[in-house]
């Protein structure tokens, strides 16, 4: 007799709350980087992907509610302090294209979109398990996050000069 295997819900739900909880915090973090290059080709590239991430956010939120979780109150009010957290931004507060915190903002954000890329190749594992989850969409959604993240490792090489070169 072989025993069925079966995704924990509660397991599942909690896994996509935290990661939607990092996502309100990466939104800021976009925006906080957009700032640090208002005024370049890079600003609008950083808002862009912001943008994006707002969006990937609904589908995260409809995705924990079809597997039969929700979306505490609690994570409603981290989200808040996210967004003022994200205002402040502590990397970078002084929005200098001229420190190594520059450089630790940029490798920050491609840290944050590894993580996001790590949630959707889960999902997409786990998708053969599911029928409540779309296994190609999650492997759009995770080829997505590979282009965010090479977008902003082409920002990074792209400012490497400005940031790190003298004379």
């Amino acid at each position: 007799m072989t025993q069925t295997r079966r995704i924990d819900d509660d397991t599942l739900s909690d896994y996509l709350v935290q990661h939607l909880l990092g996502s309100r915090s990466g939104v800021n973090m976009f925006r906080a980087a957009a700032s640090t290059w208002k005024g370049t080709e890079h600003e609008r590239a950083l808002k862009d992907i912001a943008g994006q991430i707002l969006e990937e956010q609904e589908r995260l939120e409809r995705l924990i509610h079809e597997v039969g979780g929700r979306v505490p109150v609690t994570a409603r009010a981290v989200g808040v302090a996210a967004r003022v957290g994200g205002r402040l931004n502590p990397v970078n507060a002084l929005r200098s294209r001229r420190s190594g915190w520059t450089q630790v903002e940029l490798d920050l954000l491609q840290g944050a979109l590894q993580a996001k890329s790590g949630m959707w190749h889960v999902l997409a594992e786990l998708a053969p398990h599911d029928p409540r989850i779309d296994e190609s969409e999650m492997h759009e959604l995770y080829d997505s996050a590979q282009r965010q993240q090479e977008e902003v490792r082409r920002i990074a090489s792209a400012v490497l000069p400005e940031q790190f070169l003298r004379g």
